[in-house]
């Protein structure tokens, strides 16, 4: 298992919020952030998951891994993409076909198009939700798919 994972987390900035009680699971959000000048390898993560022996025997799962990432976004002619690094992958960004209420993803792009400047999206990873033992056969779909449901532009 990965150990450097655990030391790019802030700790804390660690929390559980417990929001239902259940006889069999208990639902709730864990929360972190990575330490100034570090990041979280989703890959790692989803080994140290793995490594947990999530893998097998249970019929828990996340609902759902929000992220909030930092970059450059590019739009292209087919699709929108947040670059990190020159070094990581990028991010594809797409509509969250969950959204009832304001659709982020349109809000972003009429954003950029105004010439505004998008210091970072927030989301669901998809990819990221089902029960353990299936999702945690195999890696998410590369490249990621952040379903953008906000994100911040810089203030003059």
């Amino acid at each position: 298992m990965p150990q450097h994972v655990l030391y790019d987390v802030d700790a804390e900035t660690i929390s559980f919020k417990s929001l239902t009680k259940t006889g069999k699971y208990d639902t709730g959000t864990v929360t972190f952030r990575a330490k100034t000048g570090k990041r979280i390898d989703l890959n790692e993560l989803h080994e140290s998951v793995w490594a947990t022996r999530l893998s097998k025997g249970t019929s828990s799962g996340p609902v759902s891994l929000e992220v909030t990432v930092a970059g450059v976004i590019v739009v292209g002619d087919k699709e929108t993409s947040l670059r990190v690094a020159a070094a990581e992958p990028e991010f594809v960004l797409a509509q969250n076909p969950e959204t009832n209420v304001k659709n982020a993803f349109d809000e972003l792009k009429a954003a950029l198009a105004r010439g505004d400047k998008a210091t970072s999206v927030s989301g669901r990873l998809d990819g990221w939700s089902g029960r353990w033992p299936e999702m945690l056969k195999k890696l998410p779909p590369q490249p990621r798919r952040i379903l953008v449901t906000r994100f911040e532009v810089a203030k003059d």
